[in-house]
């Protein structure tokens, strides 16, 4: 039994280290650690590709038999977090600490649960699977071969205007929402349907800068649809997404 756990744990150390050497990042030992413990629950088999690299994460996607999922990997040294940890209590929810890697702990739990709220609430958003530590599983969104394209290399038809604009107007009136960051980086568009991402930033509608952020939100959706020939009005949007009117009618 001994020997068999112990081949187990070699095959999956042979599997991070192939994973490091081809897409040329060190995860550090705290993230390996989570990374193993994915492995071992059986929750992934390996991982296939890289999907986005950012100043504050990794996103790969994974596989176990024949199920894709996305793997976000928070880095525990971004700097970019610097800032947010001098107001994290106050506006996330999240502790203030001077751990990094705890806070961004809670950070990758905090998506997490929006995820989840999001899709419970029936926006358009990738499924949370699990997550430990500063790793996240979720929902793939893509082929086997390459992942859906970001709304900004897409083509905006009138279906996928309308089903984003839902998406943010759901995640307002029944998740209680605003995402707070939305531009057509944050979403990816796969078989004519938008998906919601990057959503760990997102705030209480209740909260006092909801509806300033939900007003950026909806400037920056606004202008980029707009660049296709539409002609929508940021007053309206606003009011629709708040639940006032029906934009469609």
């Amino acid at each position: 039994m001994f020997s068999s756990d112990s081949e187990r744990k070699e095959k999956i150390e042979d599997r991070l280290k192939e994973t490091q050497k081809v897409f040329g990042y060190v995860f550090d030992k705290f993230t390996i650690l989570n990374i193993y413990k994915l492995f071992t629950d059986k929750t992934l088999g390996r991982f296939e590709f890289p999907i986005a690299s950012g100043k504050e994460s990794l996103v790969f996607a994974a596989s176990n038999d024949d199920k894709f999922y996305a793997v976000k990997i928070y880095k525990t040294v971004a700097s970019t977090f610097k800032n947010i940890e001098r107001y994290a209590g106050q506006r996330w929810g999240i502790e203030n600490t001077r751990n990094k890697r705890k806070f961004i702990v809670q950070w990758a739990h905090r998506e997490y649960r929006n995820l989840e709220l999001a899709s419970a609430s029936g926006v358009i958003a990738p499924r949370p699977i699990k997550v430990i530590g500063n790793v996240l599983v979720m929902q793939y969104v893509g082929t086997k071969r390459i992942p859906a394209p970001l709304m900004k290399d897409c083509d905006i038809t009138e279906n996928i205007l309308t089903q984003t604009l839902h998406s943010i107007r759901t995640l307002y009136t029944k998740a209680q929402l605003v995402h707070g960051d939305l531009s057509e980086y944050n979403f990816l568009v796969y078989r004519k349907r938008p998906y919601m991402i990057d959503i760990a930033q997102a705030i209480q509608t209740n909260d006092k800068m909801a509806l300033i952020l939900l007003r950026r939100d909806i400037e920056i959706m606004t202008k980029f649809f707009n660049k296709f020939g539409y002609k929508l009005l940021e007053d309206k949007i606003l009011k629709y997404t708040v639940g006032e009117s029906n934009v469609f009618r």
